[in-house]
């Protein structure tokens, strides 16, 4: 279904997102496209799609875009054609529903190749969809490993109370979002509805430590890319004692590039439990607590930049 001639990477909702069905971006890049993805299993008279939806919480923007789909039931699969509209131009294609609110729409649509509907000129090929996305970052001509050699650690459980805390501190203007498959080392991607600002974060932790009292982090550098809105997030929970280290280490992934030592294919994040004892990640520690409230601190920040 995808046509990007490259690896493509794949966020999904972690919640009810009120809106943004997926996140994509060729591996690397940081110019998100959205979907909105609405489909239908039945056909009206004519080979007409028809469907109804809602829209309650839209913000329409140029990276936004609506795929109306019917699904084929013999051959258990998505038929072609799709039509790919952006938000900026629902109102070009679909009807808002009489005596409803404003956020209740329909979608006609005949499926024929010659249809002359309002509809018509959003028509696609399902194997054209991604390649319509317009990226501005072509793939790389040596192609990237498909999965990290870095063992999975136990970070599942550090992803998981991540996206607890998230959710706890949420305004309800952010979506979460989860990288799937999980394996290009972006693990979670946050939106701001209102403004559509983004910010990443790559989670990594650890429950065993050295009688030295190092934690440690390995980050994948064939698909490490910095950016100032990109995160790396370490934190440390005491498997015996049954709870949290007090301190997690929140860093801009600009920073993290400047200050990580490299090893092979890794950079490295060592750091001691040691409170007392400073070292050059000292000023990117945070309470454990605020973890979740700083990285929408950021979110906020880059949306108040922009509106200066």
């Amino acid at each position: 279904m995808l046509s990007w001639p490259g690896q493509l990477e794949t966020w999904v909702p972690v919640h009810d997102t009120g809106g943004y069905d997926r996140a994509r971006a060729p591996v690397g890049s940081y110019d998100f496209r959205l979907d909105q993805i609405k489909g239908t299993a039945s056909l009206h008279s004519g080979n007409q799609v028809h469907l109804s939806f809602e829209t309650p919480a839209l913000h329409p923007r140029a990276n936004l875009n609506f795929t109306f789909v019917y699904f084929d039931l013999p051959t258990r699969g998505p038929a072609d054609p799709a039509w790919k509209v952006p938000s900026l131009e629902l109102d070009r294609v679909c009807i808002h529903v009489p005596g409803r609110s404003d956020s209740r729409w329909t979608f006609s649509a005949s499926r024929s190749g010659v249809a002359r509907d309002r509809a018509a000129k959003y028509q696609i090929a399902l194997r054209d969809l991604a390649g319509s996305n317009g990226w501005s970052v072509l793939p790389p001509k040596s192609s990237l490993p498909t999965v990290s050699a870095q063992p999975l650690e136990m970070n599942s459980f550090f992803k998981r109370a991540f996206d607890a805390a998230f959710l706890e501190a949420a305004t309800g203007d952010e979506v979460l979002m989860a990288a799937q498959p999980d394996v290009f080392g972006r693990h979670r991607l946050a939106f701001s509805k209102s403004t559509g600002a983004w910010a990443s974060v790559a989670i990594h932790g650890g429950t065993a430590t050295s009688s030295t009292e190092l934690i440690q982090a390995n980050i994948h550098m064939a698909t490490f890319v910095p950016h100032p809105r990109h995160f790396i997030l370490v934190q440390h929970y005491a498997g015996r004692a049954g709870e949290w280290y007090p301190w997690s280490w929140l860093i801009r992934s600009t920073d993290f590039a400047r200050l990580a030592t490299g090893k092979g294919a890794y950079l490295l994040f060592t750091t001691t439990l040691n409170p007392q004892r400073a070292n050059r990640w000292t000023p990117f520690r945070i309470p454990t607590r605020d973890v979740a409230k700083a990285f929408q601190a950021e979110l906020k920040q880059h949306t108040a930049r922009a509106a200066a």
